[in-house]
């Protein structure tokens, strides 16, 4: 029965749209719109840093470390 109800729960629609709610909350914090995010972390440091797309670079927060991203998003 315990089963049954993890995948009912899976399967039903979200409460919250979180991608909504990170996509307004990071567009404040950058003061520009962000199409998406990512998350890198520091070769260097190990810090894991927020990368606001389309940017195709970031600078770590820690280290200032220059991050390049290889992947091309399309949101």
């Amino acid at each position: 029965m315990l089963l049954e109800d993890l995948i009912e729960k899976a399967n039903r629609k979200p409460e919250y749209d979180w991608d909504a709610y990170y996509r307004w909350f990071f567009s404040e914090a950058a003061g520009h719109d962000v199409a998406g995010y990512a998350f890198w972390e520091c070769k260097k440091c190990l810090t894991v840093n927020l990368l606001y797309l389309p940017a195709r670079y970031g600078k770590c927060r820690c280290c200032s470390l220059i991050y390049i991203s290889a992947q091309q998003h399309e949101w």
